[in-house]
């Protein structure tokens, strides 16, 4: 299938109707309640960091050549709490002075060249090592990094997206309504987890009881899909990828962000249509409740149409998590699109990657850096390691949704893309949190990692253009750099 075969949008966005459910949906936002620090159950992690998860996958991922590297488990959605990075706020520890030294050796022990890469002290923001820093290389889902960055800056760490029905009595007509929340479950919500915090089966069940309560057991069901707009698909991506898990068609509406298959297996694929898929679901929760369904007819929604039900997802907080605990690249894209909204913009993947460029504009500066996708699955992303460290730097020092950014990446030894790195390191292990990136012919690897007198590092280090027979000699030696400064006492 080519771009041009993509699923259709089962709404019309372009409608008067449309348009004013997508205000009123925008116009919506749930309670609000802290969020803690959280990662997702060890062992429990994957999806998709393009190569680095899924080495079983048939054929081409995004371009050749082909990278085998360990698969991790098909991910899970239960929230435990595991260490937080350390804080950097105490300012006692030793500044170590040693690290170029440290990393030169490195890096002369190393065949891999080409590194572009800086080490920031934490609360300071003094730069202790720079090589090639502010050139701007592909990042591949250390993107992810500054549409995180941008989401929890722009939409809030406290927010939580809504999947609501309304109905329209002029009409007998109930509207399924997809507010972003690619995580819902089919089933019961659960407040346990991310992934399946709301369900289209409880969504279904408060639905008919709110109709029962009207005495309606007969209704026409609808879909509205309008807070997206545009092509659902980048023109960039293969198709071919949603079939190996991969992405999919970034719609507001998900159930599992559209992954198909059993849960069991190695790697799944996904949905070619997942807000079919769930209206689909609902439909069928729907009548198991007695409510007889109809289809809907192509009336104008009256003025007095009125909201029966929702369920809400996770904090953005977690749902940044998420994002990056796993690579996942449809959450990754549909913040892009939240954040898109959140700026004033209409949400849509032509303007969500401008919008996290926006966001953490007005507070870092970010002009070496290129976005045309806001998980990094695209070759065209540029991002210079200078412009990553500032990001990663500034959450350190922040005091609002943005200062839990780091403690959100994966850890090293235990969870996510790091499980099974930095597992020996004495020093290196569930101290190093880090966001990986990996395509064909990149590594990458960014985040924080304190060192053995207790100061608090930043790092970017990144790689692109490397011979694929030598794509895991590289991501070692950036794991090397990493171990290095956690076991720093060099002054």
């Amino acid at each position: 299938m080519n771009d041009t075969d993509a699923p259709q949008n089962p709404s019309d966005s372009g409608s008067p109707r449309r348009e004013r459910r997508a205000a009123r949906s925008r116009r919506k936002k749930g309670g609000a309640i802290a969020a803690g620090v959280l990662v997702l159950a060890l062992g429990a992690y994957a999806a998709v960091d393009a190569y680095d998860l899924v080495p079983g996958l048939p054929g081409v991922l995004t371009t050749e050549p082909q990278v085998e590297v360990q698969t991790v488990p098909t991910p899970q959605a239960r929230a435990q709490q595991v260490p937080a990075p350390a804080s950097a706020v105490d300012d006692s520890a030793p500044v170590p002075t040693q690290i170029p030294k440290e990393i030169d050796t490195v890096l002369k022990e190393s065949k891999i060249k080409g590194f572009g890469l800086e080490v920031r002290d934490g609360l300071s923001d003094d730069v202790l090592y720079a090589k090639n820093e502010t050139k701007p290389r592909t990042p591949a889902s250390v993107t992810k990094v500054l549409t995180a960055a941008a989401s929890l800056s722009a939409i809030g760490g406290e927010t939580r997206l809504e999947t609501t029905t309304d109905f329209d009595a002029d009409t007998n007509t109930l509207t399924l309504t997809g507010g972003g929340d690619v995580l819902l479950s089919a089933g019961v919500s659960d407040p346990g987890s991310v992934n399946g915090h709301g369900g289209l089966r409880t969504l279904a069940e408060d639905t008919a009881a709110a109709l029962k309560d009207e005495n309606i057991t007969e209704v026409a069901l609808d879909l509205d899909t309008s807070r997206y707009v545009g092509e659902d698909f980048d023109s960039g991506w293969e198709r071919v990828d949603i079939a190996k898990g991969v992405i999919t068609s970034i719609q507001p509406i998900m159930v599992d962000t559209a992954y198909i298959g059993s849960k069991q297996a190695e790697w799944r694929g996904r949905s070619e249509h997942p807000a079919e898929d769930a209206f689909t679901i609902f439909e069928r929760e729907l009548k198991k409740t007695g409510i007889t369904v109809t289809e809907a007819a192509a009336e104008p929604e009256s003025e007095d149409s009125k909201e029966l039900a929702r369920v809400e997802s996770a904090t953005i907080s977690e749902i940044v998590e998420y994002a990056l605990v796993h690579s996942d690249n449809v959450v990754a894209e549909m913040l892009g699109n939240e954040v898109a909204i959140a700026q004033g913009k209409e949400g849509s993947l032509d303007n969500g990657p401008d919008a996290v460029l926006e966001a953490l504009g007005e507070s870092v500066d970010l002009g070496r850096t290129h976005l045309v996708d806001t998980s990094g699955l695209s070759y065209d992303n540029r991002i210079a390691p200078h412009d990553l460290t500032t990001v990663l730097q500034a959450s350190v020092v922040a005091d609002d949704s943005l200062a839990g950014l780091i403690s959100y990446f994966p850890v090293g030894g235990l969870t996510g893309t790091l499980h099974d790195r930095f597992g020996d390191e004495k020093n290196a292990s569930g101290v190093v949190h880090a966001k990986t990136g990996t395509l064909s012919t990149v590594t990458s690897l960014a985040g924080g990692v304190l060192d053995a007198e207790g100061r608090y590092l930043v790092f970017s280090i990144q790689i692109d253009d490397v011979d694929k027979d030598k794509i895991l000699e590289a991501r070692k030696t950036a794991d090397d750099i990493v171990t290095a400064l956690a076991n720093c006492g060099c002054r």
